[in-house]
């Protein structure tokens, strides 16, 4: 694979750039191997390229590889020049040490691709084809901008194993080994390093203006301040060039548009996006929208004292030839960019800042990076991916229209020579760790935006309710779109936020708890009642006993009791009472017993009695079933 030779090259490079500190001392080391491995006898220049781009996956431009067998190679007496051609001498030596050098880095490179195999492929789980993530791995190491297959994959792999001992340093050498490859890709003339030569204008988007007021939080401020010291650094060196800072008119009408919303929010006339931390600093401690306006005078200050001004009024149209608007480059991008974030409008839009760059830039854009003239920065995506459409970007070393802070930080680096293991302090950007988490806050900022977007179109339009709303708010607001927040905790979080289909989930998840929760309260009536009927069923008999107790009492006091005493009241009449003295003593007695008893009372006795042997019996019954 071209991507494991890259990859792995990259880390043989940074560490004979350790002992070399010099680019074409390593280079030489390289076409020594070349030679070796190869077993070259006579070859030129262009097939010298040729062999380290098919060897080593270097795609080195033929005039530094010229350059490097001229004044370095022929001059040691390794080779000899003749007609355009380059024989190997007798004295043509080979370092003992690269070829072991080669097969060591080999071997981290295949440790790291086969463990982050195993990872993305969830130990054999799911289907991952090898060949696409190891493609997938050296453009998310050269191309942090364009989202792959495997971008978030590798991030999170990064992410997990900041901790483990040697993982680092190992994608730190791959990490600054492509720095010093791609600087030499994008920089013709080496011999011109330590000097910024020419006059380049960077025109920052909105969301650099607030990184560098400290807006976006504090490792994006960090991320401008490194990039900043560097262009001073340049700037000081009165025998190079100038780089200048700059803001086009389209970013100015997006910052007032901002921060009229702040306003609007300040007012409660608007809601905050949650990936907008800009927003959230600026409308925090404001309690009326007057406080909002006075921020946005510090903010303009603040960008005007580290010098970033308002482009100059220029016709951009007055070439047509510069102009990269045509209807055939707009449907083509159309046709490419399938996001449903994006449309004909805002690829426009970004067109349009691209003719301004090709114009400033005279339709040069192979002169490299400090020939360049201007430059979009940006961190927004949409741009990054159109600036290397084949429809505007040209390849082959070419610079594109826009890039993010990072691919600049590393040019600049370069071109300054500042180099790797001596006193200088690298930037922030270089850390493989930081970049991961970079790429992963930058993937759920967008996503949190769009989920909010679509949560305000739904609730417009009523296909979701507000207590949806209110829970999906609350998951957004405290997933990590801070890179400060990506960490081996939070990072299992993101998973969810990225899934393009979220919020359907959280509905039909919603939708499932409240059926279960339905379901489970009718089970639990049912339940109720089937224990119920249970107990009545249980305790029926010991029921009937207890009112036939009771019965049994009222008729014995009532009935029995009554016709016992009229019995037993005859049966002691003596034969001389006359049947007048019998029905007045029957009268007598009945009146006596009327008078002294008293039916309530004794029924209410007689409920007790059959209550309390119920329940005495219900108690016997529960201990022998063991309740």
């Amino acid at each position: 694979m071209e991507e494991s030779k890259l990859l792995s090259s990259a880390s043989v490079f940074r560490a004979m750039y350790d002992e070399k500190k010099d680019i074409y001392d390593v280079l030489s080391e390289f076409i020594r191997a070349i030679i070796s491995f190869k077993s070259l006898s006579i070859f030129n220049s262009l097939e010298c390229a040729s062999h380290i781009e098919e060897e080593f996956g270097f795609h080195i431009p033929e005039a530094i590889i010229n350059s490097c067998l001229r004044n370095r190679l022929v001059k040691s007496g390794d080779l000899i020049l003749q007609g355009g051609s380059y024989s190997v001498s007798e004295k043509f030596r080979l370092n003992i040490n690269i070829e072991s050098d080669f097969s060591s880095s080999r071997d981290e490179y295949l440790e790291i691709i086969n463990r982050l195999y195993e990872y993305c492929s969830n130990k054999g789980l799911l289907s991952v084809d090898k060949n696409d993530l190891e493609s997938d791995l050296e453009e998310y190491l050269i191309r942090p901008d364009k989202n792959n297959k495997h971008t978030n994959d590798i991030a999170r792999y990064v992410v997990l194993h900041e901790n483990e001992p040697g993982f680092t340093e190992k994608l730190n050498r791959i990490e600054e080994g492509l720095i010093l490859y791609t600087g030499i890709k994008y920089s013709p003339d080496l011999s011109t390093l330590g000097v910024w030569r020419g006059n380049l204008t960077i025109f920052l988007d909105s969301e650099h203006l607030f990184s560098a007021a400290g807006l976006n939080g504090e490792l994006y401020e960090t991320l401008f301040n490194d990039f900043y010291s560097l262009i001073q650094e340049a700037n000081r060196n009165k025998k190079g060039g100038r780089i200048s800072l700059r803001y086009l008119e389209e970013t100015d009408s997006e910052v007032d548009r901002f921060f009229y919303a702040a306003q609007k929010i300040v007012e409660r006339k608007g809601t905050i996006d949650p990936s907008k931390t800009a927003m959230k600093n600026i409308c925090n401690g404001c309690k009326y929208g007057s406080d909002v306006v006075t921020k946005k005078a510090e903010f303009l200050s603040r960008i005007k004292g580290l010098k970033i001004e308002p482009e100059d009024s220029v016709d951009y149209y007055s070439k047509p030839e510069f102009n990269v608007e045509s209807e055939g480059v707009l449907a083509s991008l159309e046709s490419e960019l399938s996001d449903r974030s994006v449309n004909r409008t805002l690829i426009s839009s970004i067109l349009k800042i691209f003719t301004k760059i090709n114009y400033l830039r005279k339709g040069e854009s192979s002169t490299g990076i400090d020939r360049v003239n201007s430059i979009f920065l940006t961190e927004s995506w949409l741009p990054q991916r159109m600036a290397f459409s084949e429809s505007v970007f040209e390849g082959n070393g070419a610079i594109p229209f826009a890039t993010n802070i990072e691919f600049l930080t590393e040019k600049f680096w370069f071109k300054l020579n500042k180099g790797f293991g001596g006193k200088s302090k690298k930037p922030i950007s270089f850390d493989p760790i930081i970049k991961a988490k970079l790429i992963i806050s930058s993937q759920v900022s967008r996503s949190v935006s769009e989920i909010y977007r679509d949560l305000s179109d739904k609730l417009k339009s009523g296909d979701i309710s507000r207590e949806t709303v209110a829970r999906i708010h609350h998951d957004i607001y405290q997933a990590p779109s801070l890179p400060e927040d990506v960490t081996i905790d939070s990072i299992a979080m993101t998973q969810d936020v990225l899934d393009e289909n979220y919020i359907e989930k959280v509905i039909k998840e919603k939708s499932l708890l409240e059926k279960s929760a339905t379901e489970g309260k009718q089970a639990i009536e049912e339940l109720r009642s089937m224990k119920h009927q249970q107990k009545l069923n249980r305790y029926k008999p010991i029921k009937v006993t207890a009112r036939r107790q009771y019965l049994i009492l009222r008729v014995s006091t009532y009935i029995i009791l009554p016709l016992l005493s009229i019995a037993l009241l005859i049966s002691m009449h003596s034969s001389s009472d006359s049947a007048l003295s019998v029905v007045f003593g029957l009268a007598s007695l009945i009146s006596l017993v009327v008078s002294i008893v008293r039916p309530k009372r004794i029924d209410n006795y007689y409920w007790s009695l059959s209550k309390s042997w119920y329940r005495k019996s219900i108690n016997k019954a529960l201990q022998r079933t063991g309740r």
